[in-house]
């Protein structure tokens, strides 16, 4: 019977030892990705005030707003509504569709021949 006590005291302090790990695991990841939010923002600042000097007057929000988000792509960032600010490994066919829909111009609303 001591074995038992001893084999089940010895498991209770494996348990207790694996929680704290998770539960320090769990707090490095909150951190993570706070900071990751954090970090997000600061990037879209930067990118934005480096966009507008660059475009200078003239241009329309619009303009402003998509020169904003072609830069975000060229610096290797989604910039569809699936991944937005995340870093890109390659190219993305949402990304790439947006960007093309951004550049067709205005479709005139009758049909013409």
């Amino acid at each position: 019977m001591q074995y038992l006590y001893k084999v089940t005291k010895e498991m209770e302090m494996k348990l207790h030892a694996l929680l704290a790990e998770v539960q320090e695991l769990k707090n490095k990841a909150r951190e993570m990705e706070e900071e990751n939010v954090r970090l997000r923002k600061e990037l879209a600042a930067i990118y934005r005030a480096e966009l507008g000097e660059e475009t200078g007057g003239g241009t329309t929000d619009l303009q402003k707003g998509f020169f904003n988000l072609l830069g975000l792509y060229d610096h290797g960032f989604h910039i569809c509504n699936i991944y937005f600010g995340r870093k890109r490994a390659g190219d993305c066919l949402f990304c790439m569709a947006f960007l093309r829909k951004e550049q067709e111009p205005a479709v005139k609303a009758g049909y013409e021949a």
